[in-house]
């Protein structure tokens, strides 16, 4: 049956559909709706599904009958509308008002695809800083091997800077007494500036004291902690020493060297130290670069979408948030109650960055197809071996896991942004080849 039609554009990619529903339509929709429900209602003198339709809209009402039927005619009006005006939206849609019953009138938001205005993007230039590795960093890390090859021995002293107490510690907030954070036997802890667990400045807190000493220390953990649900929340540790521990730190020579590892000697270790601190640094540097030229990217670009793209994003960012907590024995229902949050307004606190994040996913999309990039079946194969072989024993499971079709899918698309932010580096860097539609469109023409 026919439908009537009418568009409007609306703000951010969305287009209204108003939809004008053939009377005999409803009416066997009305009709399959009521039989429907008499199956599950008690009708005297009929059997279930079997009394008439004047019957049903008495025993009923009109108005449930006819919500009834718009349950299964608004989906099924919608999908011939978008076939009919020729759309295809980006995401479900959704029924916003029935505006009118007499005729029956309907009004759809239609998401559509996002448009993305890339700008002059091929133009950018940004400075790379080649990554080096000092003599001092390299001295650093040679230091760290050395310490951690130290032979350790019962002290009957109070410890000392360097040494090593072995600790009992139960943790606590200290608004929830009865719900412990940490209750650890016989755990090691090197008294070091640098250490910082169970907190830090745990070491200057625990010189000088003996075998047999408690210590209780107060602390609030700082506002960007890794575990969200704590973060600005004091609490409490009860701290007893176990056992102190000298640490008997060794000199370097060619036979330490050589124990660390396949070293020929002192010099061999540096040398390989130094190049594999360099490689860590090249990644991090090419990593910390790319990012500044997504964002820049990001930041030049016109991007515009529909509102249902950001709901879902945060949906994604709830889903991942529940999952973590729940690593940590927490749900997300726990984790607002100690926030003192509804769920809405963690919505709202984290919209900006699932913005930023959807911005940056569909500038890269659009920087694959400006580019040309593309993945083939042999780089999906390799990035799977690639995913797998270090977990030896189970590198078969985890093959087969990854070398589905869903799983094959998404790692087709990392992939691909993967190339996207390695092609705007090589852009930013000026050493970028030409995009690749471009460049075959040329040869084409060359060979015609």
């Amino acid at each position: 049956m026919t439908l009537r039609i009418e568009t409007q554009d609306l703000q951010e990619r969305q287009l209204q559909l108003k939809v004008e529903v053939p009377r005999e339509r409803i009416e066997a929709a009305m009709h399959r709706a009521a039989r429907h429900l008499s199956e599950h209602t008690r009708i005297a003198g009929f059997r279930p599904g079997k009394a008439p339709y004047e019957l049903i809209l008495q025993k009923l009402g009109e108005e449930a009958v006819f919500d009834e039927a718009l349950e299964g005619l608004g989906q099924e009006v919608y999908k011939q509308a978008l076939a009919d005006s020729s759309l295809e939206p980006i995401a479900p849609g959704s029924l916003e008002e029935v505006v009118s019953r007499d005729p029956l009138v309907l009004r759809y938001t239609v998401p559509l695809a996002p448009e993305i205005d890339l700008g002059s993007f091929r133009d950018l230039r940004l400075d790379y800083e080649e990554a080096a590795v000092s003599d001092e960093a390299l001295e650093r890390v040679l230091d760290d091997l050395r310490q951690q090859q130290a032979l350790i021995e019962p002290a009957n002293r109070a410890g000392q800077m360097s040494d090593v107490v072995v600790v009992d510690v139960h943790g606590r907030l200290r608004d929830a007494p009865d719900s412990p954070l940490l209750d650890e036997h016989g755990i090691s802890v090197l008294l070091a500036p640098t250490t910082d667990f169970p907190v830090p400045g745990i070491s200057e807190q625990l010189v000088g004291l003996e075998a047999g000493a408690e210590k209780t220390i107060e602390h609030v953990f700082p506002d960007d902690y890794s575990n969200e649900a704590l973060r600005g929340k004091p609490a409490v540790f009860d701290i007893k020493i176990q056992e102190v521990k000298s640490r008997l730190v060794p000199e370097w020579s060619d036979d330490l060297a050589k124990n660390l590892g396949e070293f020929n000697d002192l010099l061999d270790l540096r040398v390989k130290l130094r190049q594999s601190l360099l490689e860590q640094a090249v990644r991090k540097a090419d990593s910390a670069y790319a990012d500044m030229v997504v964002e820049r990217v990001a930041e030049a670009a016109q991007v515009v979408f529909p509102p249902v793209l950001l709901h879902e994003e945060l949906d994604v960012m709830l889903r991942d948030l529940d999952r973590r907590l729940r690593d940590q024995h927490l749900t997300l229902a726990d984790y607002l109650k100690i926030e003192k949050k509804t769920e809405e307004e963690l919505r709202t606190e984290l919209e900006p960055r699932a913005r930023q994040h959807l911005v940056r996913s569909l500038v890269l999309g659009k920087v694959v197809e400006a580019e040309g990039l593309k993945v083939d079946d042999a780089e999906v194969d390799a990035e799977i071996q690639r995913m797998s072989a270090p977990l030896k024993e189970q590198a078969e499971s985890l093959r087969k896991l990854l070398d589905t079709a869903t799983g094959r899918h998404r790692i087709h698309l990392d992939l691909l942004a993967d190339k996207s932010v390695r092609r705007l580096s090589d852009i930013a860097r000026g050493r970028a080849p030409e995009p690749e539609s471009d460049a075959t469109k040329k040869d084409e023409g060359t060979h015609a």
